[in-house]
């Protein structure tokens, strides 16, 4: 599994090794494409894009012109406006690139197909997406809305107090209503099982359609969901975290893809690395690992201290630079 480095956005690649399968998920923006993806892969036997933002979907662009010559492409799964007749390419977020992807495809002949919350879909022998965002009713949604993309708030840098973690581990969630945050509620989630292994991939999406699907199919505070790891919903932040998603998993280890964010977005928020320090179940595991696919120095040159050392060995937190993982 591999974390490229796209800038603020999100790309990860999944190589099933023992059936040559090869998945990618988001294609972070052009740059991403054409420096690393390139780079990695000269196929893909399925693509996944989780939403229209442009820092999932614009590396996408250059990828599909180049297909048939340069890279192989098998099925997409995009949410796309061939699929949900959205009405208005305006707005600040990528509607236009959405088009422009979809007709794309349709002049390569590659297969699209959309994602909804409660499919199971077998990519092969090996490897299975359980799809838990997003539901139906808010894709209907994005056919009459103008998109506009939800304003991050400044963190507030943690100090080299102990106290800090604690406390904004106690503060209050900070997610939006959904219909103020549609985009990002419409982010496909899933959890990939490989084996006995699962990985929990978040996108952007929205923690209460999240939990809400998790408590619907039999999670709880005390059957929580155990993933081996958990790629954090919007390059961790506190706008895609809560609480009661917190109560229903059970992981110590969270993957952030962000060089740090972009204009007021800092990515990764403070809140969201201290909630889960003081309060997620660590599934048997004595320390929380954060990974991040950029370094960290430079994240924290950004955004300032990520977490005092006097914090990280009271709650003992590991935080490390970690762009691939290989699943045994």
């Amino acid at each position: 599994i591999k974390s490229l480095p796209a800038n603020h956005g999100d790309c990860f690649i999944f190589h099933d090794l023992e059936d040559d399968y090869i998945l990618i998920v988001d294609c972070g923006l052009k740059i991403t494409y054409s420096n690393y993806i390139r780079k990695h892969v000269s196929r893909a036997d399925a693509v996944i894009l989780t939403h229209i933002d442009e820092d999932h979907i614009l590396g996408a662009i250059p990828m599909i012109e180049d297909s048939q010559y340069k890279i192989e492409l098998g099925e997409f799964y995009f949410n796309s406006p061939k699929l949900f007749e959205y009405k208005s390419p305006r707005g600040k977020i990528s509607v236009n690139q959405a088009f422009r992807v979809d007709k794309l495809l349709e002049e390569k002949g590659i297969k699209l197909f959309g994602l909804e919350q409660g499919q199971t879909i077998n990519l092969n022998r090996n490897l299975r997406l359980q799809i838990i965002s997003p539901r139906s009713e808010d894709l209907n949604d994005l056919d009459s809305k103008k998109f506009e993309p939800a304003r991050e708030s400044i963190p507030i840098s943690i100090t080299n107090e102990i106290e800090e973690v604690a406390k904004l581990a106690n503060e209050t969630d900070e997610f939006l209503a959904i219909s103020q945050d549609l985009v990002n509620a419409c982010s496909i989630a899933f959890i990939l099982h490989y084996d006995e292994r699962r990985l929990l991939y978040l996108a952007d999406a929205h923690p209460e359609v999240v939990a809400d699907h998790l408590e619907s199919i039999g999670y709880s505070d005390s059957n929580k969901l155990t993933c081996d790891v958990v790629k954090l919903s919007h390059h961790g932040s506190c706008k895609n975290i809560s609480d009661r998603l917190i109560s229903l998993i059970a992981c110590n280890t969270y993957w952030i893809s962000t060089n740090g964010g972009k204009g007021r977005a800092k990515h990764p928020s403070l809140k969201t690395l201290a909630k889960l320090s003081a309060n997620v179940n660590r599934n048997n595991n004595d320390e929380i690992v954060f990974l991040f696919n950029y370094p960290i120095k430079n994240i924290e040159s950004k955004n300032g201290i990520l977490m005092s050392e006097s914090d990280r060995d009271n709650f003992k937190v590991k935080l490390a630079e970690k762009s691939e993982l290989l699943w045994l």
